[in-house]
C-alpha cells in the first residue's frame, strides 16, 4: 500500500511540474503581448502629438503666407514637440517590428511613417529659415520650400491618420481582456505551485524523509531560480527527483529557445538573416509600387570560397565570413542593409539608388576586398558582384533574377568584377 501511495504522489507531482512549468510559460507570453500592445499605445499617442502639431505649424505658416500673422516665433514650440514624437514613433514601431509582431498593414504604417521622418528634416530646416530670417525675400523664399514640403508631408500624414482608428481599435479589444487572462493564468500557477510542493513533500515523508532538502530545491524552481545547487543525499531518490526537474527545465528552455530562432541576425556573421532580407525587400517593393522610389540590389560572391573550405577548413572559412561582412559594412552607407543571402553569398539593399547609383560603391567594395588582408589567407580574396535595381520592374522575382544573371556573368567571364545590367562597373561608368 505504501510503495502504491508513493508511485502515485510521485505521478502526480511529475504532472504539477509539467502543468506549472507550462503555465509559467503561457504567463510570459501574455506579459510579452502586454508590452507589445503598450508599444501600440505609444504610438496612438506619438501619432496624435505629430498630427496635432504640425497642423499647429502648417497653420503657422499659411498665417505667414496669407499675412493674418507677421510673428514666426509661436511655431517654435509645436518644433520640439514634433521632434519629440518622431523618436518616441520610431521607437516603439522598431521595437513591435524587431520582436517579429509585424503584419502587413503594420509595415504599410510603419512605411508612412518612415517616409514622414525622412520629410520632416527639410520641412523644419525651412521652417526655422522663416523663423531666423530678417529680410522680407528670404523669408518669402523659405515660406514657399516650406509650403512645397508640408504639402508632400500631407500624403503621408493623412495615411497615418487613416490608421489611427484602427489601432485605437486594437488597443482597445486588447486591454479589455488581458487583465482576466492575467488572473487567470497566475491563479492557476500559484495553485499549481503549491499543490506540487504538498504532494512532493508526502511523497518524501513516505520513502526517504528528505523534505528539509527538497523543499529550497523546489522552492527556488518556483521563483525561476534553475541554477539552484540542493544539498541532497546520494540516495537514489532524491537524485532521480533533482533528474526529472532538471529534465522538465531544459525542456522548457528548449521551447523558450525556439520561438527565438527566428531572429533577424545571422548567428555566424552578424549580418542581418534571409528572413530579414525577404521582409526588406518586400517592404522597398512596396514602397516602390505605391510612390516609385527606386532601390538597388547587390548579390555578391565569395571567387573560390569552396578552395578556402577544401584547403584550409571550415573554421577558416567561417572566419573569412564574418570578416568579410566587417569590411562590407565599412564602405556601404548606414542606410544599406547587409544580409547573409546564402551559403558565401551576401546582399545589399541601397533604398532611395538606382543601379547606376551604387557603381562607384559595388566598384570600390570590390577593390577594397582585394586589397585587404584576411587572416589565415595567403593570398588575396576576391568577390564577384551582380547588381540591378527595381526600375521597369513588378515583382521582387524579377529584381532578384538580374541580379543573379549578372552575377553569373561575372563569374563566367573571369570573376573579381562588377557587373550591372548585364556590363561590367568600368563599362557603365
Amino acid at each position: 500500500m505504501k510503495d502504491r501511495v508513493k508511485a502515485y504522489l510521485f505521478f502526480a507531482s511529475i504532472t504539477f511540474v509539467i502543468i506549472f512549468a507550462i503555465s509559467e510559460y503561457l504567463a510570459q507570453k501574455v506579459d510579452e503581448e502586454v508590452e507589445i500592445y503598450d508599444k501600440h499605445v505609444g504610438i496612438l499617442f506619438n501619432a496624435h502629438e505629430i498630427l496635432y502639431h504640425i497642423t499647429a505649424i502648417k497653420e503657422g505658416i499659411y498665417s505667414l503666407e496669407y499675412g493674418t500673422s507677421a510673428d514666426a516665433v509661436p511655431i517654435k514650440p509645436h518644433i520640439d514637440h514634433v521632434e519629440r514624437g518622431m523618436e518616441g514613433l520610431s521607437r516603439e514601431i522598431n521595437f513591435i517590428f524587431y520582436a517579429g509582431k509585424d503584419d502587413k498593414s503594420f509595415r504599410e504604417y510603419a512605411n508612412s511613417a518612415e517616409a514622414l521622418q525622412k520629410l520632416y528634416p527639410q520641412f523644419i530646416s525651412h521652417v526655422n529659415g522663416v523663423i531666423a530670417a530678417k529680410d522680407a525675400t528670404v523669408r518669402r523664399r523659405k515660406l514657399d520650400e516650406a509650403i512645397e514640403v508640408g504639402e508632400r508631408m500631407e500624403f503621408f500624414m493623412n495615411e497615418i491618420d487613416n490608421r489611427i482608428d484602427e489601432e485605437a481599435a486594437t488597443v482597445t479589444v486588447f486591454l479589455s481582456t488581458v487583465t482576466s487572462k492575467m488572473r487567470w493564468i497566475r491563479n492557476v500557477t500559484g495553485i499549481l505551485s503549491w499543490l506540487m510542493i504538498v504532494a512532493l513533500s508526502i511523497m518524501h515523508f513516505y520513502s526517504c524523509k528528505s523534505c528539509s532538502r527538497l523543499l529550497p530545491y523546489l522552492a527556488a524552481m518556483k521563483k525561476g531560480d534553475y541554477d539552484y545547487q540542493p544539498n541532497l543525499k546520494e540516495t537514489l531518490c532524491e537524485k532521480e527527483i533533482e533528474a526529472t526537474v532538471r529534465t522538465l527545465v531544459e525542456k522548457v528552455h528548449e521551447v523558450q529557445r525556439s520561438t527565438s530562432e527566428l531572429s533577424i541576425v545571422d548567428s555566424l556573421t552578424s549580418a542581418y538573416n534571409r528572413r530579414y532580407f525577404d521582409i526588406r525587400i518586400g517592404e522597398e517593393m512596396s514602397r516602390y509600387t505605391r510612390h516609385g522610389t527606386i532601390y538597388s540590389l547587390s548579390i555578391i560572391d565569395i571567387d573560390y570560397f569552396k578552395k578556402i573550405n577544401d584547403t584550409l577548413g571550415h573554421q577558416t572559412g567561417d572566419s573569412v565570413l564574418k570578416e568579410l561582412v566587417l569590411v562590407i559594412k565599412n564602405c556601404v552607407r548606414d542606410t544599406d542593409i547587409v544580409a547573409r543571402y546564402g551559403g558565401e553569398e551576401f546582399a545589399i539593399i541601397s533604398p532611395y539608388t538606382t543601379k547606376s547609383g551604387v557603381l562607384s560603391l559595388v566598384e570600390r567594395l570590390r577593390e577594397v576586398v582585394e586589397g585587404h588582408h584576411f587572416a589565415g589567407l595567403a593570398r588575396p580574396l576576391t568577390i564577384s558582384i551582380g547588381v540591378s535595381d527595381s526600375a521597369g520592374k513588378s515583382t521582387v522575382e524579377q529584381i532578384i533574377k538580374e541580379a543573379d544573371s549578372s552575377l553569373y556573368i561575372a563569374k563566367n567571364s573571369g570573376r573579381n568584377m562588377c557587373i550591372i545590367g548585364g556590363l561590367s562597373a568600368q563599362q557603365s561608368a
